[in-house]
């Protein structure tokens, strides 16, 4: 009997869920990635591996540091279509009067029939970077929005029932409640 391979999941139909922010689509999410080591020692990596060009290599050695072993998260970047609800600016303008705590961030996959696949939770989530639309006269285009969060790390959600939160309907774009 052989394994059946699981189909792909399309990156197009996506949930996120968070306690600080109403009900908002997101149109891009960004930043769902860990790094293993010093993210700064990129040629101590190398020594330990293959030479450059080769790709990373496997350590040579059985010895690794505690520090080769710290996972390290850039910030998720949530993107949206500039519309008149200021909740994410509102978000980090009360993350700087220290009115609201970190916030976790469940970001949930959706199949074709909008069911969740995989589930990731940005931990202790806090607003670090808000970007504005490039206003320009000369062509149409959307105006984004962007909020950017520094986190504690990433897990994987294991309970997808809990990923995929309250159930609503989708407009097929990610969405957040």
């Amino acid at each position: 009997m052989t394994r059946r391979e699981s189909d792909p999941c399309g990156a197009h139909c996506f949930r996120v869920f968070c306690d600080a922010l109403p009900d908002l689509g997101f149109t891009e999410v960004r930043g769902l990635s860990v790094a293993v080591g010093n993210p700064d020692d990129e040629a101590a990596t190398r020594r330990r591996g293959s030479p450059p060009g080769r790709g990373r290599g496997v350590p040579t050695s059985d010895r690794v540091s505690p520090a080769e072993r710290e996972a390290h998260s850039p910030p998720l970047e949530l993107r949206r279509g500039v519309t008149d609800d200021r909740a994410l600016w509102a978000w980090l303008q009360d993350w700087l009067a220290g009115d609201v705590e970190p916030q976790d961030v469940r970001i949930c996959l959706l199949d074709a029939r909008e069911r969740p696949v995989r589930g990731w939770l940005c931990r202790a989530a806090r607003p670090v970077r808000w970007t504005g639309p490039d206003l320009v006269a000369d062509r149409p285009a959307v105006a984004t929005e962007s909020l950017e969060l520094a986190h504690a790390g990433i897990d994987s959600v294991g309970d997808l029932d809990e990923c995929a939160g309250p159930t609503e309907p989708s407009t097929g774009t990610g969405r957040s409640t």
